[in-house]
Parts: C-alpha cells; structure tokens; sequence
C-alpha cells in the first residue's frame, strides 16, 4: 500500500476523528475542517469514507507483522506482542481504536476488513503456540485457539487501559511483565 503523503494526513485525521468520537464522528465534512482544506480536496486523494477506512485498516495490518519466520515459539509471540504495543506507542490514537471493532460495525467493508486481518493475525500466532507446545515451553493441554484468547485478552485491555490513562505508565514495561507472567502461567 504506497499511500501519497496528503493521504497519509487523512487517514491520520480519520484516526484522531474515530478515536476522539467513533465512526460516526468520521466525515468528510469533519475531515476537511480538520485539516483545514475543502472536501472536494478530500475527494481528490481517496472516492469516499469507505475507501478512507479500508486505508486506515490497511495501515494497521502492514503496520505489524503476521509472523516472522526467524523467530519461534513463545518468542514469536512475545515479538508479535511487542509490535502491537510499539504500534499504539507510535501513534497514540490507535489504542482506542485498534481493538475497537464495534467502531466499524456500522461500515460492512471495514467490519469485513477487521474480521480478515483479526484471522491472519490469529493464524500467524497459532503457529508460534503450536510450535511452544511442541518445543515445551508451554503447557501442551490447552487448545492453540484457547492459548490465543488467555493472551490477546490481556493485551487488549492492557493497551485499551493505556489509551484511557493518556500513555500514562510504559507500556513496554508492563507489556513485558505480562508476557512474562503468561509464559511463567502457561508453562
């Protein structure tokens, strides 16, 4: 996706409008008077909302890796992890909206889009599990799918409590000391 440097703007814009109010706060009305140009300016870089949002989804699937083949194991997921958190802590607005797929309920394309980048993720990652239990890392007695849930729930909320303190604490820090924690509780 090579996105032109106005569109990189917009879709900041788009992300700032959805984090501050939801999806209905996202139009091209808002957008221009956001960025202080006219709508037919917005028209000029992206058809319409939908194809901002299909952009704005498709910036936060590229923007962290679905797996690495050089990294195994927990590793990998503990990597994958890591980037989410590094995502939100390179732009903020993200942790209100990057787990946040009831904002795009009411938007068939980017509630589709969410759903297909939420399965390749959990695909990548049920590899790393699998791999963990092979490697005995983790226990060998729970279900791959399972294992995804005990972590991502917590990565969630851990992100989703950041964004509402405004990045109060180090996200790297207490990201690190959960994972840590998983491993030690699925060992």
């Amino acid at each position: 996706m090579n996105l032109t440097k106005r569109q990189n703007e917009i879709i900041d814009a788009a992300l700032m409008l959805i984090a501050q109010g939801g999806i209905q706060k996202l139009t091209i009305k808002n957008l221009a008077g956001m960025l202080r140009i006219t709508e037919p300016a917005i028209y000029r870089h992206f058809k319409n909302k939908a194809e901002i949002i299909k952009a704005l989804i498709e910036r936060f699937d590229l923007a962290v890796p679905a797996g690495n083949p050089a990294l195994r194991g927990f590793d990998g997921v503990a990597a994958f992890v890591r980037s989410r958190f590094e995502q939100v802590i390179a732009e903020p607005p993200l942790a209100r909206v990057m787990f946040a797929e009831e904002l795009f309920m009411d938007e068939p394309n980017g509630s589709e889009m969410m759903l297909q980048m939420m399965h390749r993720h959990k695909a990548a990652l049920l590899g790393y599990f699998l791999e963990a239990q092979e490697n005995g890392e983790i226990r060998r007695d729970l279900a791959p799918e399972l294992l995804f849930r005990l972590v991502f729930g917590p990565v969630r909320l851990l992100i989703k409590q950041w964004g509402m303190v405004g990045g109060a604490f180090d996200l790297r820090f207490k990201g690190d000391e959960l994972l840590e924690t998983l491993r030690k509780l699925l060992k």
